[in-house]
């Protein structure tokens, strides 16, 4: 990486860290390496993962969820979070809600953009 691009993530750091502290918010740091290509459930790590596929599949334990969402569980399990005792049942995605304007377009959620209007 650039040093120019490593000196602006770290200012940034810098500054949304001072940003939390200062509103009594705890900062937990962790790395983010392989966080999207490893399972939250086994910790395996799947290495065919591409950029274009937007599922995770685990090839050790079967686990599939959105990218996404299996990478954030990655992260907050590094922070230290520990898993609720919850009954298996079916992860589905949360509809759009039509009011904001959402609408699902193949796997992804699109904002369609308001009208122009002149006045």
């Amino acid at each position: 990486m650039d040093e120019a691009v490593r000196l602006l993530f770290s200012e940034l750091r810098r500054i949304l860290e001072w940003e939390f502290v200062k509103r009594g918010k705890l900062v937990l740091p962790v790395p983010a390496h392989n966080s999207s290509s490893e399972c939250f459930l086994c910790g395996g790590i799947n290495k065919g993962l591409t950029l274009k596929d937007r599922v995770f599949h685990c090839p050790f334990c079967g686990f599939s969820l959105d990218r996404d969402l299996n990478a954030s569980l990655v992260l907050l399990k590094r922070a230290g979070w520990v898993t609720p005792i919850v009954p298996a049942v079916e992860l589905r995605p949360i509809p759009p809600l039509p009011s904001l304007g959402l609408r699902r377009q193949g796997g992804a959620i699109i904002q369609e953009a308001s009208g122009f209007r002149r006045g």
